[in-house]
């Protein structure tokens, strides 16, 4: 099929006269490489939702009028949260599971998940439990299942924001190896980085809904802008006094260790950088933290072993954001969860003004009764980080804070935490695969490479 993707005349909403996207007239070549791009909960995840067919089928209300000239049997879609549409508990077993429903014969089945692995680096990861994969081993695992499945049409929801810059690359290269094939790639990304090696068309929402197709000069200047290295400017630490003190760590999952007999020292109440490549073992050194995995050697917070903390003391004294959202929220509508955080929360800074003022700044004003799950990856993730800034607890670990979010919300989200501490100050670590934005606001960055923690490196404004 050669005819163009248009996209006439859609309103889309969850709840009445409140419309999540607004589109006039859009169009996508076949065998194209499109990027959407756009403030968080401008309508982009929508948009790739209604083109896999998921919506309004599972959700939301589409005006008649709307007319879309793709069958939803003719994409294969990748999600912002790969687990959830993880249904086995290995990539072997999720890419044969895919492949039969489509009724791929057994032989060219074997030849499609080999092939699809290779291209996506996961060989090895084959027949690892989903459980003990890194945020990132799950995207690129549900990106071989997408790629197997050989549809047409590839939707992908912030498909890099896990991984780091090296498997980005890797990755964009054979989607446009893809698009060479004849495919259609159509992608939603805040990140910008590694697209200008593929040249997109960009489609740019904004925040009334709507969206444009940007001329070409104008993508090209958006593109050659990302491409600019970002790198943080750091020097010797110097001597502050440490939070959290780890020596002799071990730290392992099946069939892999990530540390081996490190060391750390984590200054207290600053904000510390955690990098490293996608499965070193980041998340699980938080989780670590937060004692949900077991560890080997000693971890002590302000002197005292973690070991003699009970449950509910540590849950005063660590809060873990976890890396998606939707992990975090315990009720059903976002009122409900600020209302959670406000009965259990302690963080001084949070008067009934401040919290008026933070929910603006966050672009969340008018939200109040929408059911966290309908918000989009964005707006999730920074009512995530605003019920745990609530808590106020004096050791915070962010994994992954500013992905899916546009780069005025990631800094919102900057300005927020700024303003905690400078009222009660906590030893925070975030991992992150993002670097912009942070030189000037992390204190201190520890990278995490070879088993080993390198040494803390202060970060100069």
């Amino acid at each position: 099929m050669t005819d163009p993707i248009t996209i006439q005349n859609v309103i889309f909403s969850y709840q009445a006269h409140q419309p999540v996207l607004q589109l006039a007239d859009l169009t996508i070549p076949r065998g194209s490489f499109t990027l959407l791009y756009g403030p968080s909960g401008s309508g982009k995840s929508t948009l790739l939702r209604l083109l896999a067919g998921l919506l309004p089928k599972y959700g939301g209300h589409l005006n008649a009028q709307a007319a879309i000239n793709l069958a939803p049997q003719e994409t294969a879609m990748l999600f912002q949260d790969p687990s959830l549409q993880f249904a086995l508990d290995t990539p072997q077993h999720e890419a044969e599971f895919a492949l039969e429903n489509l009724q791929v014969h057994r032989h060219q089945m074997r030849h499609r998940i080999r092939d699809a692995f290779a291209t996506v680096g996961i060989s090895d990861l084959a027949d690892r439990q989903f459980a003990t994969l890194s945020g990132g081993e799950k995207q690129r695992a549900a990106l071989a299942v997408v790629i197997a499945m050989h549809r047409p049409v590839i939707l992908l929801d912030e498909p890099f924001a896990s991984l780091d810059a090296k498997n980005r690359a890797l990755l964009l290269a054979q989607l446009q190896a893809q698009v060479a094939a004849g495919k259609t790639v159509i992608i939603a990304d805040h990140d910008l980085a590694n697209y200008q090696a593929v040249q997109p068309q960009i489609i740019r929402f904004d925040r009334a809904h709507q969206a444009t197709q940007l001329p070409e000069a104008a993508a090209q200047a958006l593109l050659t802008a990302a491409a600019q290295p970002i790198a943080l400017p750091t020097q010797a630490a110097r001597t502050w006094p440490a939070a959290i003190v780890g020596r002799k760590l071990v730290l392992e999952r099946p069939h892999q260790r990530l540390l081996d007999q490190a060391n750390c020292q984590i200054p207290a109440n600053k904000i510390t950088l955690l990098t490293g490549e996608s499965g070193s073992g980041k998340s699980t050194l938080l989780k670590c933290l937060a004692k949900l995995v077991p560890y080997q050697g000693e971890l002590t917070l302000q002197g005292r072993s973690l070991q003699k903390y009970r449950p509910r003391q540590w849950g005063r004294q660590v809060g873990l954001v976890f890396q998606h959202a939707a992990d975090q929220f315990l009720n059903v509508t976002m009122a409900e969860e600020l209302a959670l955080s406000q009965a259990q929360g302690r963080h001084p800074y949070f008067t009934p003004a401040n919290l008026t003022a933070a929910i603006d700044l966050l672009g969340l004003t008018g939200l109040a009764d929408r059911v966290v799950y309908s918000l989009s990856g964005g707006q999730q993730k920074k009512l995530q980080l605003l019920v745990m800034l609530m808590m106020g607890q004096p050791v915070l670990l962010l994994d992954e804070p500013f992905a899916g979010l546009d780069a005025a919300s990631a800094q919102a989200v900057r300005q927020l935490i700024t303003a905690c501490q400078a009222v009660q100050p906590a030893t925070i670590i975030v991992v992150s695969h993002q670097l912009a934005g942070l030189a000037g606001w992390v204190d201190c960055h520890l990278h995490l490479s070879h088993q080993q923690l390198q040494d803390l490196a202060e970060v100069r404004s």
